[in-house]
């Protein structure tokens, strides 16, 4: 139970922000004991007198509410178990059994109406009095229909679901999926002199609750907590919206009346195990607080990765430029070379560390979660470090990894080069494409998951698929396209690789490489700058060159495909030679570099090919490049 330990701890340590939401930088609210967070979809507001002063549908970003909660009511499904406060219609509303068909429906008004009546008779807080008089005195949801938030039919029947195209939907039925009925109210209440009429939102009704809570709750035995080692009042129902709002996914679970879990070893849930309530309220809404404010979700499945003593580490799904982005001062301008990138990440990193030394544990827990039903959610991978070797990982996935890559900025508006490694999302793309599947997504992600957090290599099988689909020309119409979306990040999974016992490789060009794949890489890629010279400036984009269009068959035969590339080259190498040469001079200057049997083998190439293809490209790029900055300067100077 380890991992419910340093949940606990880890709320502790931020309890002083637990149910604030005016905390610079936090993402999401922490829940404190007793409160879960939910989607309400109405707002009522009441007078300090329990009279209705308006109602209104609340917009979606503004739907998250944090609740008061009892162990029945955070974890109900089926069961009547109302929430102590804010609740749906079917719980409020003393009139939801004229408009509902269901059998017992006053049954869950009466018990919302005697619990909240119970915390009125506890605390004099006139806000929970107002509530308590409106719900007893009104009919909710004929208030509701005359706030023209509901609506009824010309029978008097109300209006479950919109279904008149010719009228505009009205704003409830855009933000309740189901039945209207099934909605969740919240309250305001306006009292003089206070300035938090919002109820979700006042610290001193959280505690005012606790305290009523607590009495009540303090009626029941204590017994050995496993998680804390100390004696509780223990729970057998724990929380559930871990991954989002309305999740019913649990970790810990006994509901078996048949067997079917326990098997036959144990009779209920006690005989199994024992937590305290305030260890499982701790523990799972500190982790429903993470994972809502650093977790990395796909497909249901959670990667979360967290810090003790408010240590946030560096995330594992950033790409390069994104990680040193945010540790970068506002106004410093991005790097611009291999140099200033690579130094970009030591600061970053130093930063990270530095922080861990000064907490009071360098530590790092990391964990993935997924359901595999609705109602169970399970803990695929949990583990800790210390924070030194998570963020030495980090660091080496990122040095390893590193290759030019081509990045968009949405907030300029503009691309950008950065030298590291792309977001692992990116590299799944490019196994198997932007329409990739959530599953494949999911799963894909795991593995190089692992491959970070344990300095393991990427599997061997992403080598293959990604070399095999970049060498496929024509899965991208443009060429800047494919460069961008396959072969940079298919250089830097096989990069990757190939630096894991030694780093070797490097995207400078290395003249002195006589690797047969590395040096028919570097043919076809002057090969195809060959040709590509002769291109009108309309064509460099999307006209594919022929070394392009065999490409895939050239690195499959290479020694057979070559003869037949350099006859389709003759008549752009004419045009290339009143030029000097160039690019003859330096086919020539490669292929003196192979041994003879690695020439004329047709045998596969493997993934240093596309490795000596990129480095190639590059640096005749900046060869043209610092040939266009001498002549610019030559004029200058002319001038």
């Amino acid at each position: 139970m380890s991992w419910m330990e340093q949940l606990v701890q880890t709320y502790d340590e931020n309890e002083h922000f637990a149910g604030r939401d005016d905390v610079d930088g936090m993402k999401a609210m922490l829940p404190p004991v007793g409160h879960i967070i939910q989607n309400a979809q109405i707002e009522i507001t009441l007078s300090e007198e329990g009279e209705l002063i308006r109602a209104e549908v609340i917009p979606k970003e503004y739907r998250s509410t944090l609740i008061p909660c009892t162990p029945d009511s955070a974890s109900r499904t089926g069961n009547p178990a109302p929430h102590p406060l804010h609740d749906n219609l079917s719980f409020i509303a003393k009139d939801y059994c004229v408009f509902a068909n269901s059998k017992g429906a006053d049954r869950q008004y009466i018990a919302y109406k005697e619990q909240l009546g119970a915390w009125a008779m506890f605390d004099t807080n006139p806000k929970i009095q107002a509530v308590y008089r409106y719900i007893s005195r009104h009919d909710v949801i004929h208030d509701l229909i005359g706030a023209k938030i509901l609506f009824r039919d010309d029978a008097g029947k109300l209006i479950e679901k919109w279904t008149d195209k010719e009228v505009p939907k009205p704003p409830i039925f855009s933000v309740v999926a189901g039945n209207v009925l099934k909605s969740m109210v919240r309250f305001r209440v306006i009292v003089d002199g206070d300035d938090c009429p919002e109820l979700w939102k006042d610290t001193r009704l959280q505690k005012d609750y606790q305290a009523f809570f607590q009495r009540k709750f303090s009626q029941t035995d204590k017994q050995l907590c496993y998680a804390t080692g100390q004696r509780l009042a223990p729970t057998d129902k724990h929380g559930k919206g871990i991954r989002f709002p309305g999740d019913g996914a649990k970790i810990i679970s006994s509901n078996d009346d048949i067997n079917f879990t326990f098997r036959g070893k144990f009779s209920n849930g006690a005989e199994c195990i024992s937590i305290g309530y305030e260890t499982s309220q701790k523990a799972m809404n500190a982790l429903m607080w993470l994972v809502r404010s650093q977790g990395y979700t796909v497909d249901g499945r959670v990667f979360l990765a967290w810090g003790r003593c408010g240590q946030i580490p560096p995330s594992v799904f950033d790409d390069t430029a994104r990680l040193t982005r945010r540790r970068r001062p506002a106004g410093t301008a991005r790097p611009s070379s291999l140099k200033g990138w690579a130094e970009s990440l030591i600061k970053t990193l130093m930063g990270y560390r530095h922080e861990f030394k000064q907490a009071e544990m360098s530590q790092v827990n990391v964990m993935i979660l997924d359901a595999a039903t609705k109602g169970r959610l399970s803990i695929c991978y949990y583990s800790e470090m210390a924070g030194e070797d998570f963020i030495e990982r980090i660091e080496r996935w990122h040095r390893l990894g590193r290759w030019r890559q081509h990045g968009y900025d949405s907030e300029k508006d503009e691309s950008f080069t950065y030298f590291g490694v792309p977001a692992p999302k990116r590299l799944v793309e490019a196994c198997y494409g932007v329409n990739v599947g959530d599953s494949q997504m999911k799963l894909e992600l795991e593995r190089i998951f692992y491959a970070i957090l344990q300095g393991s290599p990427l599997p061997v099988d992403m080598e293959r698929i990604v070399m095999g689909r970049t060498v496929k020309r024509s899965v991208c119409d443009g060429y800047y396209d494919w460069r961008r979306q396959l072969l940079e990040p298919a250089c830097s999974i096989i990069v990757r690789r190939l630096n894991q016992e030694r780093e070797e490789y490097t995207v400078a060009l290395d003249e002195t490489k006589d690797d047969r794949s590395y040096l028919f890489g570097r043919l076809i890629a002057v090969a195809d700058q060959m040709e590509r010279a002769t291109f009108s400036r309309d064509e460099l984009g999307s006209r594919t060159t022929n070394a392009m269009r065999y490409m895939e068959i050239f690195s499959s035969r290479p020694a057979s495909t070559w003869m037949t590339l350099q006859k389709k080259l003759l008549p752009y190498q004419q045009k290339r030679e009143l030029y000097g040469g160039k690019e003859r001079q330096l086919i020539n200057r490669i292929g003196s570099m192979f041994k003879e049997e690695d020439f004329l083998s047709d045998r596969p190439l493997n993934g240093k090919f596309l490795l000596g293809f990129y480095c190639q490209q590059y640096a005749m790029e900046l060869a043209r490049e610092e040939k266009r900055k001498n002549k610019e300067t030559l004029q200058e100077e002319e001038v």
